[in-house]
């Protein structure tokens, strides 16, 4: 009876080429940064509750009810944007672990913080509903947005370079001042929350929840982080332009000045225009660009190795395995031809040394 042959080859994903990967990191970037603009824009909206129920929108539908108008929309439009954000997210890891070039330890495990971070933010996501947008839950939501914005720029950032070393590309003090400047910007953002959570754009018309600070002093404790955040950046500017620093820090610090300025202007007028929810928005969004942007100057700081080459796609999907024929193995092997003797070359041999 004939054998069947059978195969212990294993179905594996089609492998992914850097420039899908980089394009795929920086998606993530962008992807982040609106998600935290469109939940924005449910608070400012006052559409935190427009689904009043976590994960559906109202008892027995995932999609809004007539009844919650146009807040319900808002709010369902936010989480729609929340499920792209996470199909995005939950793919990288994929892709990471099928690289041509080769699987890296560091793409790995920023692409699975992606999904660690990203699932956490459901989790948040329904706390802050259930607890009826209590200021602190929001502000968590949106701080967790800002450490899940800093694993991508990180991730973009690796997926672009080799794997090795860190060099840094400047003097140690100006290294330590890039530092210095992303733990101001986040400070600045801590700050921002909680002036957000005082002031009247909670989340909910209805029944706004707020802190019980003071207004008008958390407001100055932000503008005076603003303030050093903006001398910092102002030092940054100087000292790359007199120092030998990379191109990208230059760039990176002279765009971290503009946002910062633009941000004290909106943050300015908002407070003494009453705090309009239009430029709230403004300078939310503000914040979120400040954010990527100051990680981007920090990263520019040091430098890796490139990129080694990719391997063409043929040859990268050639399976080593242990069963090559004979005669596609390497001249000097015992298999090859050539060093097998031909029969009777033996007795041949023998005879003439005889004579």
């Amino acid at each position: 009876m004939a054998s069947v042959p059978t195969s212990t080859t294993r179905r594996r994903l089609p492998l992914v080429s850097r420039r899908v990967f980089t394009f795929v990191t920086a998606l993530n970037v962008v992807l982040l940064s609106l998600i935290v603009i469109s939940g924005g824009v449910v608070r400012l909206s006052g559409s935190g509750l427009g689904c009043p129920t976590w994960p559906q929108c109202g008892d027995g539908s995932f999609t809004p009810h007539s009844e919650y108008a146009l807040h319900g929309a808002i709010e369902f439009g936010n989480r729609v944007v929340g499920l792209v954000v996470g199909v995005v997210v939950l793919i990288t890891p994929l892709l990471a672990l099928r690289l041509r070039s080769g699987r890296r330890r560091d793409l790995t495990r920023l692409s699975f913080g992606l999904w660690l971070g990203y699932l956490g933010q459901a989790v948040l996501g329904g706390i802050t509903v259930l607890t009826k947008l209590n200021p602190a839950t929001v502000a968590a939501h949106f701080l967790l947005s800002m450490v899940l914005l800093w694993n991508a720029v990180v991730l973009d950032r690796r997926a672009r370079q080799g794997a090795g070393a860190v060099t840094p590309a400047v003097a140690p003090a100006l290294l330590w001042l890039a530092r210095l400047v992303v733990v101001v910007s986040a400070g600045v953002l801590v700050l921002g929350t909680v002036v957000t959570g005082t002031g009247p754009h909670s989340g909910d018309a209805s029944d706004p929840a707020r802190f019980g600070f003071d207004l008008v002093n958390v407001a100055q404790l932000h503008a005076d982080g603003a303030m050093l955040l903006t001398g910092l950046a102002a030092a940054m500017a100087f000292a790359v332009r007199i120092t030998a620093a990379p191109s990208a820090a230059r760039r990176g610090a002279l765009a971290l000045i503009a946002v910062i300025v633009a941000q004290a202007a909106i943050g300015f007028a908002q407070y003494f225009l009453g705090v309009p929810s239009g430029l709230v928005a403004l300078h939310m969004t503000g914040a979120t660009v400040m954010w990527v942007v100051a990680l981007q100057l920090w990263l520019a700081m040091v430098e890796r190795p490139a990129p080694d080459p990719e391997p063409s796609p043929a040859t990268a999907n050639i399976p080593a395995t242990a069963n090559t024929p004979p005669n596609l193995a390497s001249p000097a092997s015992p298999a090859s031809p050539a060093a097998t003797p031909l029969p009777g070359a033996a007795a041949s041999a023998s005879a003439a040394t005889s004579r």
